[in-house]
């Protein structure tokens, strides 16, 4: 211990006879060399560390507002898509395909039924295309019996019809007195009701025969 203390008491005396100037420079030097150590070693790995977290962190945002973007658009496509399907729904009820023509013969029995009516014929013509080529025009050929009264509670139900109907050609005759006492006639009219052309699947091409 005291060798120690002998030898560290030689290095101060011998540092006390360098010039302060000199002592001066050599602490800057040494300054200067731990500031570069520390730089190189702790500074730039340190900042090289943040910018890579800043820069991820960017990233992840721009992910982020890019989902929400997304998520905010599937909303708004889902509820376009709903709106269309209801849509559709509603111009299928009133435009329903050409084999449905049976569903509307209910329909019409049970408004003539509903108006105190009987049916006395219903017979579907012949189907006409429009020019368009996208819907089918039907007209049925139908017969009624029953009294004014009823006619007109018969002819407002079918205008309230989902599906498209219209009334033509009608005509009355043959006023008598029914068993009741009340004034029947005979109705004779043309419903043209109107359905969606169905498309038939394409014929599958004949097989090629070898030779």
């Amino acid at each position: 211990m005291a060798n120690f203390a002998a030898q560290f008491a030689g290095i101060a005396a011998k540092i006390q006879k360098i010039p302060t100037k000199t002592r001066l420079i050599a602490f800057g030097v040494l300054l200067a060399v731990l500031a570069g150590l520390f730089i190189y070693f702790f500074h730039i790995p340190m900042t090289d560390q943040i910018n890579n977290l800043k820069k991820d962190i960017a990233e992840r945002q721009t992910t982020i507002r890019g989902n929400d973007e997304k998520i905010k658009k599937l909303d708004e496509l889902k509820a376009e898509v709903k709106s269309l399907q209801d849509r559709l729904r509603v111009l299928t009820e009133q435009l329903p395909p050409g084999s449905e023509v049976s569903g509307l013969l209910r329909q019409i029995q049970s408004l003539v039924s509903q108006s105190g009516l009987t049916l006395k014929l219903w017979r579907p013509g012949s189907r006409k295309t429009h020019s368009s080529g996208l819907y089918e025009e039907i007209p049925i050929t139908v017969e009624l019996a029953g009294g004014y009264h009823d006619l007109a509670l018969f002819l407002d139900r079918v205008s309230k019809l989902t599906r498209i109907v219209n009334m033509q050609t009608l005509k009355m005759s043959g006023a008598a007195m029914n068993k009741a006492g009340a004034i029947e006639i005979k109705i004779n009219c043309t419903a043209m009701t109107f359905a969606a052309v169905e498309k038939k699947p394409d014929a599958a091409a004949p097989p090629k025969v070898s030779k």
